[in-house]
């Protein structure tokens, strides 16, 4: 019923329909127009039940059962034998529990619809002297197109004129901006953070690092491993217990009704009822701690985690940089190296200069706004404090400016390079008086997710990342995580995906940017730390965490287990009393439309039971 139902969007009108006809019915009955009441009660479940029936059929032409096929026996027996009130109220619970369940999945997606908005649908394209606004598919190779601040590089390409600091994170997972000049490649979907860029067009746009991402991003979306509805698993026991009892009943007694009075008692209620209700009580419970769930089977797969997989950049770290150590050359001392280098980067604008004023608010440090300022895009900045000049900027930028570099500079900028940190240097006119190391910020949040998550018993805890190895290492120690994977591109996460889960499945992964996106989607589950660049990956998600709160994975993990234990108790409730009844009615004492009235106590039970996994209850841990 619901594949079809939900394509002809009636399944959300369906229940108000059947309660409707029920009271028109109820009408008839009262006036005693037992006829015409009787009537409607058999129209309604003769027309009602076809599009059941229908997907029974079809599900058993693809050797597939569940437990509708209970309730399309119920309904059919009921106008087989007459008791039309007994099936009209089958239907009504049936109707009732299938459009629940899919209003809130339907409202879920609806939250959550993201667009492909990234990427520009038009480039500033040089033709002569005139910079023209075309769409980005008449774009050809060797073409030259303009890329202005803060815009996103629409092509594959290199630099012919320009510097800037490009931000790579969303596509390659690099945690800081890279130094873009001319000759160097500049990626699709990357971001310009500081100067003008002129590109010549290497590759067609269709088939661009960016769209190799989307391409990958379906492939991935195909391997997803399917979901198994929780009252399926068991439906197979359930009907066969039901239908050996039934005509057992009927063998025993000879009297047909018990065949269905046992079917109106077993009518599966409890299993169509318990999960959603619990799913979407559990999802209720994490969108008020910022936790948007798409759907209920993610809840119930995340429940059942045995693997934990991370991106470093923008996930377990902001992505952006901090102030890793700042070290004084030549006797230089270190509370004037804080003061100058934050004076200097006062007025710029470039993420290493906010990175040091953040720095310098954090200890308190008193700075002061240089004179006669100039910043070099793509090198460093110049300034006047107390009456001397100073440069600060990268080495060769303080080298081009007359500063001489010692070796003992030198060698400690090579060192830094070899840990893959980030480094600026503050010179005198005469000497580099210090130096100032960076390196991606972790998340205040992050230590203690591992903290906790580790204490669940995950089998495997695997952090991937694009940065280099001494990167990966350093921000794997310090989250107290053992496994790790560096310099992952895209395609190498999706198969490292798809490696942990052959051996521990189910796997969730947790990512940000468009890097993700594919390994996101062929996770058993995606979660995203929603940010204003992540809409690829928010939609291949199936939970979206609002503001970035990376702590709240574990709030969504032990919310998961909570939703699925509460079903799991109250499909074990419904099914124990449905079990009795099923007896009970076997042997004579239980009637068709008294079972469907004690179906319904059981139902009304089971809901509220279920309506637990919504108490905002304090998380564990």
């Amino acid at each position: 019923m619901r594949s079809l139902l939900q394509e002809r969007k009636f399944l959300l009108l369906m229940p108000f329909l059947v309660s409707a006809l029920l009271i028109i019915a109820g009408g008839f009955y009262l006036y005693g127009n037992m006829f015409l009441a009787r009537g409607i009660l058999a129209v309604m479940l003769l027309l009602f039940s076809i599009p059941l029936w229908i997907d029974i059929i079809s599900h058993l032409f693809k050797k597939k059962w569940g437990v509708d096929l209970i309730a399309g026996v119920a309904l059919l027996s009921s106008l087989l034998f007459g008791e039309y009130l007994a099936g009209s109220v089958i239907l009504l619970m049936l109707s009732g529990g299938e459009a629940l369940e899919f209003y809130a999945m339907r409202r879920a997606r609806k939250e959550l619809s993201g667009l492909l908005s990234r990427m520009p649908q038009v480039v500033h394209r040089e033709e002569g002297a005139v910079l023209k606004d075309v769409a980005i598919e008449s774009v050809l190779v060797g073409d030259v197109v303009i890329v202005k601040t803060k815009e996103i590089i629409p092509v594959d390409g290199s630099v012919l004129e320009g510097i800037s600091s490009v931000d790579e994170s969303a596509l390659t997972g690099e945690s800081l901006p890279v130094e873009k000049v001319s000759g160097s490649t500049v990626l699709s979907g990357t971001q310009n953070q500081d100067g003008l860029l002129k590109i010549k067009v290497l590759v067609p746009a269709s088939q661009s690092r960016f769209e190799q991402i989307k391409k990958l991003l379906s492939e991935a979306e195909n391997l997803r491993s399917p979901i198994v509805r929780l009252a399926d698993r068991v439906s197979i026991y359930f009907t066969l217990v039901t239908f050996v009892l039934g005509i057992s009943a009927w063998f025993l007694s000879g009297d047909p009704i018990r065949v269905l009075a046992v079917l109106v008692v077993a009518t599966p209620c409890p299993l169509l009822l318990a999960t959603p209700i619990a799913l979407i009580s559990g999802m209720s419970r994490s969108a008020k701690r910022g936790v948007i769930v798409k759907s209920g089977s993610a809840i119930e797969m995340l429940s059942r985690a045995r693997s934990f997989v991370f991106d470093k950049t923008g996930t377990i770290t902001l992505g952006t940089p901090r102030v890793l150590d700042y070290i004084p050359f030549g006797g230089f001392s270190k509370i004037e190296l804080l003061r100058i280098g934050g004076s200097l980067e006062l007025l710029s604008s470039h993420i290493l200069a906010r990175a040091i004023v953040s720095y310098h608010r954090e200890k308190k440090v008193e700075i002061e706004r240089p004179k006669e300022f100039h910043e070099f895009l793509g090198g460093g900045v110049s300034g006047i404090l107390d009456g001397k000049k100073y440069f600060f900027g990268a080495l060769s930028f303080l080298k081009k400016n007359g500063v001489p570099i010692s070796e003992e500079v030198s060698k400690s900028d090579a060192k830094a390079r070899e840990d893959d940190t980030i480094t600026a240097f503050l010179g005198g006119e005469n000497a580099v008086l210090g130096m100032f190391v960076f390196a991606d910020e972790l998340r205040g949040e992050s230590r203690s997710l591992f903290q906790e998550i580790r204490k669940d018993g995950l089998e495997r805890i695997v952090i991937l990342t694009g940065d280099k190895y001494p990167i990966a290492e350093r921000v794997a120690k310090e989250v107290g995580v053992k496994e790790f994977c560096a310099e992952c591109l895209p395609d190498e996460k999706l198969r490292k995906i798809q490696e942990i889960k052959l051996s521990h499945s189910p796997l969730v992964m947790v990512g940000d940017g468009i890097n993700d996106a594919p390994a996101l989607a062929a996770a058993d589950v995606g979660i995203v730390l929603s940010t204003e660049s992540a809409t690829i990956s928010s939609d291949s998600a199936d939970i979206v965490i609002m503001g970035g709160k990376i702590d709240r994975v574990h709030d969504a993990f032990e919310i998961a287990k909570k939703s699925m234990r509460i079903a799991k108790q109250s499909i074990a409730f419904g099914m124990g009393l449905s079990i009795a009844l099923m007896i009970l009615a076997a042997l004579g004492y239980i009637e068709p439309v008294r079972g469907a009235l004690f179906q319904e106590v059981i139902d009304v039970l089971v809901i509220l039971n279920a309506l637990r996994a919504s108490i905002d209850a304090p998380i564990k841990g």
